[in-house]
């Protein structure tokens, strides 16, 4: 499999809802494609991570480092419904269980593998 997220296609790994788009054309939009609860009606919790100047990289560089934070994403396979890269606005959207401090252990080790990403938003755990 692939692990690259630069990808034009979504790739999908380990858990059925999670899909990593890294491409520049979407066909639906985030709001359309984010699910807003989980298989057991509870409310699904979710936060942004703005990944500076990913864009920018040489590709071999991105590449590297997608397949960084790729690999994180993929530790959380299993509690994450969606994983949204943007590109082109340096965007990552992550969708998940509800969990306590999920979000904040995710974005941290996120930070840890590209010290640029910052967390912008979330919903308080």
């Amino acid at each position: 499999m692939d692990r690259r997220l630069s990808n034009i296609n979504p790739d999908k790994f380990n858990h059925k809802n999670v899909q990593l788009s890294a491409g520049y054309d979407i066909t639906q939009p985030l709001w359309q494609r984010v699910p807003t609860r989980t298989d057991t009606g509870e409310l699904a919790f979710d936060f942004m991570v703005i990944v500076k100047q990913l864009n920018k990289l040489a590709p071999m560089k991105q590449n590297i480092v997608l397949d960084e934070i790729y690999s994180v994403l993929e530790i959380y396979s299993k509690v994450i419904l969606l994983a949204d890269m943007n590109l082109k606005m340096n965007l990552l959207w992550v969708s998940h269980l509800p969990r306590p401090n999920l979000s904040i252990e995710i974005a941290s080790r996120i930070i840890d593998v590209y010290p640029p990403a910052r967390l912008i938003s979330h919903r308080a755990d």
